[in-house]
């Protein structure tokens, strides 16, 4: 199986991480193929018990790049802490307190 994301023929998803354009895989078995060894088992485990309505946000959460994730984590306790600097509303709107 080709898990090359440049290759037009495999699905893949299209979302902004940080403000950039990002592609990311979209098929479990590309998701699998670009984590590092180490974590495909935890990813079987997780995907392979997954309720069928969760089955989404875990596929993402793992094509998500490792590096994004501290990235992430950091905004939100940032946000929880309450400084909302550059979080905007659906309509891009600047959000305050």
């Amino acid at each position: 199986m080709d898990h090359d994301l440049r290759d037009p023929d495999r699905p893949t998803i299209t979302t902004t991480i940080d403000g950039r354009p990002a592609t990311l895989p979209g098929t479990l078995a590309d998701i699998r193929a670009a984590l590092p060894e180490d974590q495909r088992d935890a990813f079987d485990e997780e995907i392979n018990n997954a309720a069928i309505r969760d089955l989404a946000a875990i596929a993402v959460h793992w094509a998500i790049p490792p590096e994004e994730h501290a990235r992430i984590a950091a905004d939100a306790d940032r946000i929880r802490s309450g400084d909302l600097t550059g979080v905007v509303d659906v309509h891009g709107r600047p959000v305050e307190r």
